[in-house]
């Protein structure tokens, strides 16, 4: 494989440069907005050209795509760090739920603001990116409701229900908001969806069970 000058592989120069690219149109969608994250912008922020680019990204859809895959993935790794070792399901749902409104209380340019700006298609696309993380709390949840620890109806409409209670949380968390709290009021609620308020595998099914049945019998009349 050919050595550039600078000492690198090619394919590491790609990465480097794929990743200057994309920490800058980071910081100009936080600074300027969906609209002003144009490709010239992006490329005056990080020191490159237009045509430089777009040997990597058609447009600006593309890389926000590519940067919040990235970002999954790291916030993947560090939820997978987090958890190896532990064993109660309970816990590890804390755990998630704490994170991912930590992660909210971050620098973050993707605000609901500019959700409301993107393209129909690309917001389809960024959101299905959240299936990975869906993926682990209902692993959780199912492992949870096998132990008696949590009782649900569907534990993939619950993990579905549960991501979803967390999102509007996220501009006020964006917006310097006291995540603190906001962890304390979110996590019992959460735990009291699951059943386990106070950790008794044999208490009344929580919010979460008697939802989803609400759901069946609205099916089942209608």
């Amino acid at each position: 494989m050919p050595i550039l000058n600078a000492g690198h592989t090619v394919a590491e120069h790609k990465s480097a440069t794929r990743t200057r690219i994309l920490s800058a149109f980071a910081e100009v969608l936080a600074r300027e907005g969906w609209d002003g994250a144009s490709v010239k912008a992006v490329a005056s922020q990080a020191g490159l050209t237009r045509t430089v680019i777009y040997n990597y990204y058609a447009d600006k859809s593309e890389m926000l795509l590519a940067w919040s895959a990235h970002e999954i993935e790291r916030f993947l790794d560090l939820l997978t760090r987090k958890l190896a070792g532990m064993d109660d399901p309970r816990d590890m749902l804390e755990t998630v739920v704490e994170l991912v409104l930590l992660e909210f209380a971050g620098p973050h340019p993707v605000t609901p603001p500019v959700m409301s700006l993107i393209p129909n298609a690309t917001k389809l696309e960024f959101t299905s990116q959240l299936n990975e993380l869906e993926d682990v709390v209902y692993r959780i949840l199912v492992e949870g409701e096998k132990s008696g620890v949590f009782r649900l109806i569907d534990a993939r409409s619950a993990s579905r229900c549960i991501l979803g209670c967390l999102d509007p949380h996220r501009q006020v968390l964006a917006d310097g908001g006291p995540v603190d709290e906001v962890i304390s009021m979110v996590v019992p609620f959460v735990m009291g969806a699951v059943g386990a308020l106070d950790r008794d595998p044999h208490a009344e099914p929580g919010c979460a069970a008697t939802c989803d049945a609400g759901e069946e019998n609205l099916s089942s009349d209608s």
